[in-house]
């Protein structure tokens, strides 16, 4: 979009998938659940393209393995998040969808453009400001973890920062603990800003 699609809006994503995974990770008390653990790519994601949340609503059920020995975490959840800007996002889960498939795809509506990603290195971008609305397809096979890795290497190599500090990281912890919060009391919870934890406030 070359700096022209203005600002961000809505996004809406999803990740299915269906496996049992390793025995820490069924367990709530041991990896904090599939929206902690594993589903916390996308919350960062709608970070980095829609600002600092200030709401977040989240339900959150074990549906489909409740007869599955020890298995306690969610394997479906929806949530919401509203961000200082007034944009917002809608991120849902699953861990019975497709067996052996991981399919994370999300949706981003801008001032003058409109993104469907079907994974992080493809993507149709239609262009809504332009006359016919033409559309530009982005397809690449970049390694987008081996980047990540490498980045990290270099930057203890060479004795310097990492592209994305470690504290958006935390920040995406602080939003995703926060949806833990709402799922497991049933309301929403208020953020307390980017550089703290959830303030704890009574249901609206």
């Amino acid at each position: 979009a070359e700096g022209t699609a203005g600002p961000a809006a809505l996004m809406v994503a999803t990740y299915y998938c269906n496996a049992l995974h390793a025995s820490w990770w069924r367990e709530k008390s041991k990896s904090g659940g599939q929206v902690v653990e594993q589903i916390i790519h996308l919350f960062d994601l709608a970070r980095y393209l829609l600002g600092e949340p200030r709401t977040v609503y989240a339900r959150q059920d074990n549906l489909f393995h409740r007869d599955v020995p020890g298995y306690t975490v969610e394997d479906v959840s929806c949530t919401t998040i509203t961000f200082a800007s007034g944009a917002l996002a809608s991120i849902s889960a699953t861990n019975n969808a497709i067996p052996g498939r991981w399919l994370a795809r999300f949706d981003v509506v801008t001032r003058n453009l409109t993104a469907f990603f079907s994974d992080i290195n493809r993507a149709v971008f239609v262009h809504t400001d332009r006359p016919g609305n033409p559309e530009e397809t982005i397809d690449s096979n970049r390694d987008v973890f081996r980047e990540e890795a490498l980045d990290l290497i270099r930057a203890i190599l060479e004795d310097r920062p990492t592209r994305t500090p470690l504290r958006e990281g935390a920040l995406s912890l602080d939003l995703v603990l926060a949806a833990e919060h709402s799922a497991r009391e049933g309301r929403e919870i208020v953020l307390s800003g980017s550089a703290g934890p959830v303030r704890d406030v009574a249901a609206r």
